[in-house]
């Protein structure tokens, strides 16, 4: 009897501790990243002195955090609302979610700058009228769904965590990244301009972009995966994620979807 009394005691504590354990909290603030008329450091630092994380998740890697102030950039939002909040909050962490060596990755496999010299090249050929007719009409949904990007950028940073944003945003990213290739696919010329990469290989315009879209994905993948790293391993905690405002959407669809139930996403701005 006192045996089964023991047992019982500990089931009760089990539920009542499972019961009781909060989740994580995982706020994702998408963010401009230098200051503007929509954000500055100083509204960027009241949002986060509102939510009171204990933990900070920033868009760089490893070894952008460890030299994280060691070259102090006024105009960076996340750095200087950061280093505002850290002041006042010392114990609080500052963790990187960024995939790793991402800068270098992209220059040492041609993605940049063939990334942009291939959308260059793409514009010149649409204003000379040089596209085939289909690839004329993929450009044109570029061009307009990038002018309705530039009149949400005239409003303001919560406008900018909206679903009206994010659903303009998903729609121009998607263009961008699974549409275009089919231009510098099919259009010849994109196969016969090159840049040369660090190791002193050649890659064509094509196969740099190509390699660029699908970055797009590996990277959003990774950044998911190491916000959900640091939810597991800071469990109950509260943290808010730092991160461009174009990655906002794609990195919500993440987290809900490898959602195990062991945190919760919380939209700052609703």
């Amino acid at each position: 009897m006192k045996y089964l009394s023991s047992l019982f005691c500990l089931l009760v504590s089990i539920i009542t501790y499972s019961q009781t354990t909060e989740k994580t909290k995982i706020y994702v603030i998408g963010v401009v990243h230098d200051s503007s008329p929509i954000l500055n450091p100083q509204m960027l630092y009241g949002i986060l002195d509102t939510i009171k994380p204990e933990i900070l998740l920033q868009e760089n890697d490893s070894q952008q955090i460890t030299d994280y102030t060691k070259e102090i950039r006024p105009e960076s939002n996340e750095q200087t609302a950061t280093l505002l909040y850290l002041k006042k909050y010392p114990k609080t962490l500052n963790l990187p979610f960024e995939f790793e060596g991402r800068n270098q990755y992209r220059k040492n496999n041609g993605m940049v700058p063939t990334d942009n010299l291939t959308i260059k090249l793409m514009d010149s050929l649409y204003q000379k009228n040089a596209l085939s007719s289909t690839n004329k009409i993929i450009y044109e949904k570029y061009i307009n769904a990038n002018k309705t990007l530039s009149d949400f950028a005239k409003t303001d940073i919560k406008t900018l965590n909206s679903l009206a944003f994010e659903t303009v945003n998903r729609y121009r990213q998607s263009i961008q990244h699974h549409e275009l290739p089919q231009i510098s696919n099919s259009e010849d010329l994109f196969s016969r301009k090159f840049v040369t990469k660090p190791n002193g290989e050649k890659i064509s315009y094509r196969d740099g972009y190509q390699l660029w879209c699908n970055f797009w994905d590996l990277r959003n993948n990774s950044m998911a995966i190491n916000i959900i790293k640091k939810a597991y391993e800071n469990k109950g905690k509260k943290i808010v994620v730092l991160t461009g405002v174009q990655h906002k959407y794609y990195i919500k669809e993440l987290l809900e979807k490898y959602n195990d139930g062991n945190y919760v996403v919380i939209e700052y701005f609703n």
